[in-house]
């Protein structure tokens, strides 16, 4: 990327504070720019740095003050920034083309135009992949599964049989999609097997990051909905239906057949319970141990889980709970030491 503060700013449709006709050839936090670099600053505790940074420019919000470096006043810093990334992604990130000639084609597989299949990738039977979709090296698509138009499918992801992902949606490395879900019953002293003969289907424009599992469902459908984010190491369990557009981040697990809304949002390292239900639009806080079924819209947090607010005022006592108990031991011995002469005093007037 170069361009100047001027192009940037028409871009992101900001004004310019300074010499607008100054070079930008990448971008970086505003601690850790260098000259050439262009950040932001969306957090006010990070204004202080627009004195020290060597950044060649800023993105600011429209309220700040000038500085030794050109700024870009714009509405949302972060999302400007954002905007500029995708300029840089065109540029590093170069998507393979075309069929290698190591991939292995199933039969009866039907390919849209354009599609891209790298070195050893692999389409069982009757798979169908959508115009433009991207697959990577060492991916594998499962018999009779779809891939919608534009999706794109990072090295080694797994995407089982009948799994069916729609449009544009982003699939990490090593991804697994369609894994038999969990399941397992005693029987003569041990487990046996449930066999999951379910699927799984896959909204519009979701992504799921690396490492991350989706099991198939025992009977019928795990459901993720459209524009559905979903971080690193997450285990989405059999039977699990998540709304459009909420967001897991990252050590997540949600044990089967539990119903999460539409525009939730959970914290990373959560454990959400099987067969509950979470509202649309609940937050759930990170490190949460969500063993009940959480009301629309509701702040919840802590293990087991609670209306955030009081998960804070428990939190932020805690740390005084030592000092507390030991109060309370000299309150019971200064206490048990008046009994005893309270005791003492009765038994000396007794006739």
């Amino acid at each position: 990327m170069d361009k100047s503060v001027h192009d940037i700013a028409e871009i992101v449709r900001g004004d310019v504070v300074g010499d607008g006709s100054v070079r930008v050839t990448g971008l970086c936090g505003i601690k850790e720019a260098q000259p050439g670099d262009l950040a932001f600053i969306g957090d006010p505790r990070y204004r202080g740095f627009l004195g020290s940074t060597l950044a060649s420019a800023v993105l600011v919000p429209r309220d700040s003050i000038e500085a030794a470096c050109p700024l870009i006043r714009v509405d949302n810093p972060y999302l400007a920034f954002a905007a500029m990334l995708k300029f840089l992604e065109a540029e590093v990130l170069v998507h393979p083309v075309g069929i290698h000639p190591t991939a292995a084609i199933g039969e009866g597989v039907a390919l849209g135009t354009n599609v891209a299949l790298d070195a050893h990738v692999c389409l069982a039977d009757h798979c169908r992949i959508g115009d433009n979709a991207v697959l990577y090296a060492g991916v594998y698509v499962g018999r009779g599964s779809v891939v919608g138009p534009g999706t794109v499918i990072y090295p080694n992801a797994v995407i089982r049989e009948r799994v069916a992902i729609g449009a544009r949606c982003i699939i990490h490395a090593n991804a697994s999609i369609g894994s038999d879900g969990f399941g397992f019953a005693p029987m003569n002293g041990a487990k046996a097997k449930i066999p999951q003969v379910g699927t799984v289907v896959i909204g519009d424009d979701v992504e799921i990051g690396s490492n991350s599992a989706v099991d198939r469902a025992t009977a019928g459908q795990t459901v993720i909905g459209n524009g559905v984010k979903i971080d690193n190491l997450v285990q989405i369990g059999h039977n699990v239906r998540i709304g459009d557009h909420t967001t897991i981040s990252g050590g997540t697990a949600v044990a089967g057949s539990a119903v999460i809304g539409s525009h939730v949002t959970i914290g990373g390292m959560t454990g959400i319970n099987g067969h509950i239900e979470i509202g649309d639009h609940a937050i759930i806080g990170g490190r949460s141990g969500i063993t009940h079924s959480v009301e629309p819209g509701k702040i919840v947090s802590g293990f087991p889980e609670n209306d955030h607010a009081v998960t804070r005022r428990i939190y932020a006592a805690q740390p005084r709970l030592p000092e507390a108990l030991r109060r309370l031991r000299q309150m019971e011995k200064r206490l048990k030491e008046l009994e005893q002469r309270l005791d003492g005093q009765t038994a000396d007037n007794d006739p």
